[in-house]
């Protein structure tokens, strides 16, 4: 059973929305859907580390820090490529105890200066006087290097749709192992 956007991961009751959350979503890659990566994320109780997109060739996960409405405008059919309606989201606090930080928007040419090359995972470009600029900073992105682990049950899955909620239980034989699954298309901000 899906739980209710208004129930807390610990149970409680409250808006979802102010719970201080980060969230991770996947993407289809080779022969695997993006429900396929959230199973296997879900199964291994990790999100594993990718190099993609990433300078200095350390693997780390990647999350939002973006509100509902915000998450709404990034899951567009148009991102596709990136990403899709298909992740995990955790509470925030855990994500800091366990390693992740906010990303160091800045350009590369300064990066590369005051950084040294083993940190440079921690910097996402900017350059707003590239035309178009390049300017990522509306997702307040977090990362975590290397694989990060997901809290026992702690974490509540993103899917679609309810279809898509209902094939992520038929997978785990009525129990996945987190603290539920919402349908992104029924929280506040999404179309």
């Amino acid at each position: 059973m899906a739980v209710n956007p208004a129930t807390r991961a610990d149970g409680a009751t409250g808006s979802f929305a102010m719970l201080p959350m980060l969230t991770h979503f996947t993407r289809a890659a080779g022969t695997k859907s993006a429900i396929d990566n959230l199973d296997a994320i879900l199964r291994g109780g990790v999100i594993r580390g990718a190099t993609r997109f990433i300078r200095g060739r350390r693997p780390v996960v990647c999350f939002f820090d973006a509100g509902l409405d915000e998450l709404g405008r990034l899951l567009v059919r148009s991102n596709r490529r990136r990403y899709e309606p298909f992740g995990v989201a955790l509470d925030k606090r855990y994500a800091f105890a366990t390693g992740a930080r906010p990303v160091l928007y800045m350009p590369w040419r300064e990066a590369r200066q005051i950084l040294a090359e083993e940190e440079w995972w921690r910097v996402a470009a900017i350059d707003l006087e590239r035309n178009p600029p390049i300017d990522w900073s509306f997702e307040r992105e977090w990362r975590a290097a290397g694989d990060f682990p997901l809290p026992a049950r702690g974490a509540v899955a993103l899917v679609e749709s309810w279809r898509d909620a209902d094939e992520l239980y038929d997978r785990f034989d009525g129990d996945p192992p987190c603290a539920g699954v919402i349908p992104v298309k029924d929280l506040s901000g999404f179309a």
